[in-house]
């Protein structure tokens, strides 16, 4: 038996460690011993367990004084999430930091590298004094690895269910991609397999790595309603007052279930729904301005997920 979310994960760090920070962090064999940013993966875990505390006691609790005074009172918190995510954040900081100086001296000496930090870091070295970014702000982390890792073991999970589409699939890429599959594939052509593609959105679609999001009310608003609701007092409401400060959350999963949008068969995974043409252009109707054209998987708009694309790369990959 292989655990293949083991693999997944173990494999989705490095990708990021290679692509974003020029960096490895996993040689990918057995026993290998786990570098500390893998602790970036228990994040979101634990964040999740906090989310009462999160939303309403942690948005205050960083006003009050300075930064040792904020770090005594987790230190001293009788949780031990919060201490927990406060040495995760220790692990991930003091690993990226140490990447960035490494990263500032092979800059120095060759200056080729490729990685996403790389190119920021020489954007932020080749800016006007003025313009330029302190260090601690270029230096970034990922702690998404695992909604990416997830969604190919919910693939890999669901294909075992549908014998028919996984040797399709088998076909589509062998057909396509040919002798050539052990090379370097551009965007493009991970992007030109229909089935894959496919596949790929319906379990984004159905299966969505983060299931809801929260946001604030900046300003009053009146938000209309789709479809009409009864309010308390039995009249139909078009629209709903939402004041300004008044956070929301909003559902991912729901509104992609939601047999209004996506069907009747909206609960079943049916990857030909993205084949059939007719289908797809109804889709890319109900959801116009959502960033994965499908579903709000990974939001719409200005505060969408800045990461879609090297995810949809990733998991075609």
């Amino acid at each position: 038996q292989i655990d293949i979310l083991h693999w997944i994960s173990r494999a989705a760090l490095e990708i990021i460690g290679q692509s974003a920070l020029g960096y490895s962090f996993d040689p990918l064999v057995e026993g290998a011993k786990p570098h500390p940013f893998g602790a970036a993966k228990e994040f979101s875990p634990a964040t999740d367990d906090l989310l009462f505390l999160r939303e309403y006691l942690l948005q205050n609790l960083i006003k009050i004084g300075p930064p040792y005074f904020r770090r005594f009172i987790i230190d001293h918190c009788p949780w031990k999430n919060p201490r927990r995510i406060r040495d995760v954040i220790d692990t991930m900081d003091r690993v990226t930091t140490h990447i960035f100086e490494e990263k500032k001296r092979a800059l120095a000496s060759v200056p080729t590298e490729k990685d996403l930090i790389a190119i920021l870091m020489k954007a932020n070295m080749n800016t006007n004094e003025e313009d330029r970014l302190p260090d601690k702000e270029v230096t970034f982390a990922f702690a998404g690895t695992d909604t990416t890792s997830n969604v190919l073991a919910q693939i890999l999970h669901l294909l075992s269910y549908r014998p028919e589409i996984q040797d399709k699939l088998r076909d589509e890429i062998t057909t396509i991609l040919g002798d050539h599959m052990e090379s370097d594939k551009s965007y493009d052509e991970l992007m030109s397999l229909p089935l894959m593609d496919a596949v790929c959105r319906e379990t984004l679609r159905l299966h969505p790595p983060i299931t809801f999001v929260t946001r604030v009310a900046t300003k009053d608003y009146i938000l209309p309603l789709s479809v009409p609701i009864e309010g308390l007092d039995n009249r139909n409401m078009k629209s709903i007052f939402v004041p300004a400060g008044t956070k929301l959350f909003v559902s991912i999963r729901d509104i992609n279930r939601d047999p209004t949008l996506s069907g009747p068969d909206s609960f079943e995974w049916k990857p030909e729904r993205w084949i059939s043409r007719k289908l797809r252009q109804y889709m890319m109707r109900v959801f116009p301005a959502s960033t994965l054209t499908c579903s709000m998987t990974f939001l719409g708009g200005a505060r969408a997920c800045i990461g879609f694309k090297f995810s949809e790369l990733e998991i075609g990959a």
